[in-house]
């Protein structure tokens, strides 16, 4: 059966995002209370920070990132600029092992913790809803280094997977150009998204797609690269349009970049990047879901 305008509606309604903030506050407080060595930021990522979160969400993501040591990324700096840095900055000591180990050493104080191969999930009997914490160390993209006082650079966060394969991600730039994008398209990009979200569940639900086939963060990534007019005219004519759109372009596919501007959707960068054949599958089930 087509999805009805009343589903369209009711699909692209937020979450609640008052347990996922009760969440974050209460990790915050656990961390700052520890007095932890070095200079530090926590924000929240994904679905929650982002504002296409769904009831259906069931954690919040958080990222707790050490600054006062960093790595660093010089391979676009001339060898005057590489040269420059190495005058003031030295190769530090502490690790991102160092630092995750401390950081779930405080987690385990005030909460009960599983360790995950990219993230520490926190549980508690005071927080309704669980966070999945990712700790890494600030990555910093250089672009330029002519002086200490004019260094220019990308800020994301690199950790290691299972403690073994490196993962740089950029979560800040992501939730900005998404809300240019929402802002772009006077509010429909969310609210797609979060359309497009229960419409994958309601197909995993049926078995027409496996659970692991289109990731939230992949998912909204893909609308993002979706051209702003297929998100005009309303929501009820905004979802079908960019559904429509990319079930009309399978060439686009290979051509789009992560929100962040740090990559390609479909590259081949490990825990970074989608597939195209899973693409293609979740494109076409949302489509069918509308006639």
């Amino acid at each position: 059966m087509a999805l009805s305008p009343d589903q369209i509606r009711k699909w692209s309604q937020r979450g609640d995002p008052i347990h996922a903030w009760y969440s974050y506050r209460m990790v915050r407080e656990s961390l700052t209370s520890a007095r932890l060595d070095g200079t530090w930021s926590v924000y929240p990522q994904g679905s929650y920070a982002n504002k296409t979160n769904i009831a259906a969400d069931s954690d919040v993501d958080l990222v707790i990132a050490l600054t006062s040591e960093f790595y660093p990324d010089k391979d676009y700096l001339t060898d005057f600029e590489q040269q420059q840095y190495e005058r003031y900055y030295e190769r530090a000591e502490r690790t991102w092992r160092d630092f995750r180990d401390a950081v779930a050493g405080v987690l385990r104080r005030d909460f009960w913790v599983v360790e995950g191969s990219k993230a520490v999930k926190v549980r508690s009997g005071v927080i309704r809803l669980p966070a999945d914490v990712l700790i890494a160390l600030e990555h910093r993209y250089y672009t330029s280094f002519l002086s200490l006082a004019t260094q220019r650079f990308g800020d994301g966060v690199q950790f290691y997977r299972s403690g073994k394969h490196r993962v740089v991600n950029f979560p800040k730039q992501h939730m900005k150009a998404c809300a240019w994008k929402n802002t772009r398209t006077a509010g429909n990009y969310r609210k797609v998204v979060r359309v497009a979200k229960n419409a994958r569940n309601a197909l995993i639900a049926r078995g027409v797609v496996e659970s692991t086939t289109a990731p939230s963060y992949f998912l909204e990534s893909l609308l993002w690269n979706v051209p702003d007019l297929e998100f005009a005219n309303g929501l009820q004519n905004a979802y079908p349009q960019a559904v429509g759109w990319l079930h009309e372009h399978p060439d686009k596919l290979g051509t789009m970049q992560f929100p962040n501007g740090r990559g390609e959707l479909f590259g081949k960068t490990l825990d970074t990047s989608w597939n195209p054949e899973n693409a293609t599958k979740i494109i076409v089930g949302l489509r069918g879901q509308l006639y």
